[in-house]
């Protein structure tokens, strides 16, 4: 998998920064973040290995395809949010071929 410099969610670009400074989110460290005003997905290119930075990039995406598609943990089912989650990596992956070539 690779780190690209933009990265596309549902539609709307998201710049990818690897970061040499610690990241917070609600005042605890994080592996990465997503800034859904400003489109941008930072990784603390610090704490992890190669694997650690891929890992952290889906965790992100992931959280970006919760936020457009406005998934409730608390009231959605269980199908449901498979359902949506699953159909926004579908879209992530068709939008963002070279995220997955070797």
């Amino acid at each position: 998998m690779n780190i690209p410099d933009k990265l596309v969610i549902s539609g709307m670009e998201y710049k990818i920064k690897l970061e040499d400074k610690p990241l917070f989110c609600s005042n605890q460290r994080a592996y990465a973040h997503i800034n859904y005003e400003s489109k941008e997905i930072s990784i603390d290119e610090g704490l992890q290995d190669t694997q650690g930075h891929q890992q952290s990039l889906l965790h992100e995406v992931i959280h970006g395809i919760v936020y457009d598609r406005e998934l409730d943990f608390q009231n959605d089912g269980e199908e449901t949010i498979v359902d949506q989650i699953s159909k926004g990596l579908y879209q992530v992956i068709k939008d963002n071929p070279e995220l997955f070539k070797a």
